[in-house]
Parts: structure tokens; sequence; C-alpha cells
């Protein structure tokens, strides 16, 4: 973005009693895409820009009114994008702002809390699913917690002792499978997918029903394979991924 249009989101922002904060809440955004904007890193879509001048009661000209010509404009850019390929730190006054040349982010707000993202080669692909993925994600979570606890009641009620409450507190065990699950095929990894607690309760449930602690216990060799054989074919998968994101990065 336009470093002067930045320096006037600025003003404006400031002009109208507005932290980052405050205006990010107004916007339903985050308060590093609001800063991205104020350090000319990212320019507000359309929409955005819509909001802005009502929020601020200006018109679309004068937010974006410019004197530079489309030669500065271009040479601005090119510097910015230069910019962004460095080390930079930045200090504002949300609080310090420091930026890696891969990506990696630290900010260090005024009341001494930190926020630390990592760049393009994070293997956290949380910050990537869409909303959808997310939503699905958080429901599949609080369905399957509340589906454990009634099946564990229900269970303990109608079970005779020992069978209920002391033997079925192991589908407590299986909570965080159903979401790995799906986090493993929306991320395509399959070692997203919490093998090792599946193992567990497997193991818990043939041992304290049928006295099968052995030889089941070989259940627990399977974890190392399991990652022998996923970690290179989940690395397979994602080699376009790199490709393709160094490909985009050159162009």
């Amino acid at each position: 973005m336009n470093i002067k249009i930045a320096d006037r989101l600025v003003e404006l922002r400031k002009k109208n009693g507005l932290s980052q904060e405050q205006l990010a809440d107004k916007l339903g955004l985050s308060r590093q895409a609001v800063s991205k904007w104020e350090r000319a890193e990212a320019s507000p879509d359309t929409d955005n820009l819509i909001c802005l001048a009502k929020l601020y009661g200006v018109s679309l000209d004068e937010l974006l009114d410019t004197d530079q010509s489309i030669e500065e404009i271009a040479q601005d850019t090119r510097i910015h994008e230069e910019e962004k390929r460095k080390d930079s730190v930045n200090i504002d006054d949300t609080g310090i702002h420091l930026k890696s040349a891969d990506g990696d982010e630290v900010h260090i707000k005024n009341d001494g809390s930190k926020f630390f993202s990592r760049g393009k080669d994070d293997d956290d692909d949380e910050k990537h699913y869409s909303h959808t993925t997310k939503v699905i994600l958080a429901v599949a979570s609080g369905l399957t917690v509340f589906a454990t606890l009634i099946a564990y009641i229900l269970l303990g009620v109608y079970l005779k002792e020992p069978n209920g409450w002391a033997y079925t507190w192991m589908l407590f065990m299986l909570i965080p499978v159903v979401p790995s699950l799906i986090e493993a095929i929306a991320s395509k990894k399959f070692t997203k997918f919490c093998y090792p607690v599946l193992v567990a309760a497997v193991y818990c449930f043939v041992g304290m029903w049928f006295n099968l602690w052995h030889p089941f216990w070989f259940l627990f060799l399977t974890i190392p394979v399991y990652y022998i054989i996923f970690n290179p074919i989940d690395e397979a998968i994602h080699a376009n991924d790199k490709k393709d994101e160094d490909t985009e990065t050159t162009k």
C-alpha cells in the first residue's frame, strides 16, 4: 500500500479516538490486519475501504487521495516489497512488532503480553483452515465431549458393576480422536490424527473388558510404525504445496 495512504489511515483512526484493537473490532478483523494496513504492508479490500470511509465520515476519494505520481507509487511498492523480505522491527502505540525474513512474527503489546506466529513453513496448519473447517472442528469437539459424557453416564447407570462406572471411563480417552480425524482430513496429514490415544483407548478396552492385557500390548508397537509409514507420506503429499509456494514467491 502507498505509505501516504497508510499514514492517512493512522491519522484518521487517531482523530476518531480509536485504537487499532477498537477499529479491528468494529470491522470484524484482527488487530494485526489493521496494523499491517498502517505499516503499508497490506491494503484493505474494497469492502473494508467503504467501511473505513463511512466510519471516518469521508469519501473514498478523500481516503485514497494522493499527490504521488504512478511512478512514485510503484517505487514505494517496490521498496516495501523489498523491506518485507528483510528482518524488521516496528514500534507503534500498541507495542513492539518484530518480523523475520522467513515470515516469523513476534508482537509484544504494551501490557507485556506476547503473540508469536510463524511464516509459511510453519507446520501448524490451523491458521490456514477455512472458516467452515474451523467451525466443523469446533462443533465436532463439542459434540464429542457431550456424547462421551452422556454415554459414560448411561453406561454407568445401566451396566452392572464393575462393567459400568469402573470400566467405561476409557471413553473419555476418545475425546481428542474425532476432532483429530477431521483435522487430519482437512490438513491432508495423517500424522495429525491422534493415533497413540486411539491405541491406548483400545488397549484399555480389551484389557478391562476381556482381560487381554497380554498379548494386546503389541498394539503399542504399531505407534512408531504408524509414524514411520505416514511421516514420509505426509511429506510427499505436501511437497508440491511447498513447490507451489516457492513458485508464487518468484513470480
